[in-house]
């Protein structure tokens, strides 16, 4: 059974802000690490920081969640960065595989509304739809077509990582969010270094020349989103219905796509300004739900 619906604590709406644009820098982090870092070592090496860290707060696993523990250690490690990475590194342009990104918002609604029996409001899922038809918008090209392999592997990663914050919802207080992160960690870190072994002999010889922009996206992506910002969105999923909390974070393809101008001097066209402005849209109608619902709470 998950926890009764409440009212956001102002508190909560800053966190999803602060979520919101770490992982909008974290997008374009990504991408200027992978252009020097192999992508599964990448990953091993952003784990094996956070392991470093705060693998000390692992804790025993209650024994009546453990199948959905299991299965979110692996939605929210291993498959979801693992692929993700691979499918960024493919990637010629950045833009189409920020909007496959935004995919597991909508499909943790799916997964709540299928598994937790979630019935998110019509003005809710109207706000999703709305803001991911502006995400799409962002990128309508037929350019996207020609990265079709890369997209697919970034979709199928966010649609793992949408399944995997549900099982967080359904294991809900029973476990805190530092053991929860140290558990993943501790689970991504050596299989990932394995995978790594296995696909790309040449990691370590590639890594040890990258730049100190590249470890610092790297140590970033570890500690800042990684850390913090799944730590605020675990604690979140656990307190709130998932079709609440994931519209707000429709906001970060819009940061990406800001910074991927500026720092990855990325062209912003008029579509990306409407499809822009249309996510906002989208956003404000799940802000101008919570209001009705503190309305008559």
């Amino acid at each position: 059974m998950t926890p009764p619906s409440r009212a956001f604590a102002p508190i909560d709406l800053l966190q999803l802000i602060s979520i919101a644009l770490i992982w909008g820098v974290n997008n374009v982090a990504a991408k200027i690490a992978l252009n020097e870092i192999p992508p599964m070592f990448a990953v091993a090496m952003r784990f094996a920081i956070v392991l470093v860290l705060i693998g000390w707060r692992v804790r025993p696993v209650p024994t009546a969640k453990l199948p959905a523990f299991l299965l979110m250690l692996l939605c929210v490690g291993p498959v979801h960065f693992g692929i993700q990475y691979f499918g960024l590194h493919l990637a010629r342009d950045l833009a189409p595989m920020i909007v496959a990104m935004q995919l597991w918002a909508p499909a943790s609604v799916v997964f709540a509304m299928l598994l937790l029996k979630e019935h998110p409001a019509p003005l809710r899922l109207a706000g999703v739809a709305i803001a991911f038809a502006g995400v799409a918008a962002m990128t309508f090209d037929p350019v996207v077509f020609s990265q079709w392999r890369a997209l697919a592997f970034v979709a199928a990663a966010s649609c793992a990582y949408g399944l995997g914050t549900v099982m967080v919802r359904w294991i809900g207080a029973e476990m805190d969010v530092w053991s929860m992160q140290s558990w993943v960690a501790l689970v991504a870190a050596p299989t990932m270094f394995a995978t790594s072994a296995l696909l790309e002999p040449n990691a370590l010889a590639v890594a040890a020349h990258a730049s100190w922009k590249a470890w610092t996206c790297v140590a970033f992506g570890a500690v800042v989103s990684s850390i913090v910002a799944n730590a605020f969105m675990f604690r979140l999923v656990q307190r709130y219905e998932v079709s609440r909390t994931t519209p707000y974070l429709l906001m970060t393809p819009v940061i990406s796509f800001t910074l991927a101008g500026i720092v990855l001097g990325d062209h912003i066209t008029l579509r990306i300004i409407a499809g822009a402005a249309t996510t906002m849209l989208g956003v404000l109608l799940v802000a101008l739900a919570e209001r009705r619902f503190k309305a008559v709470a």
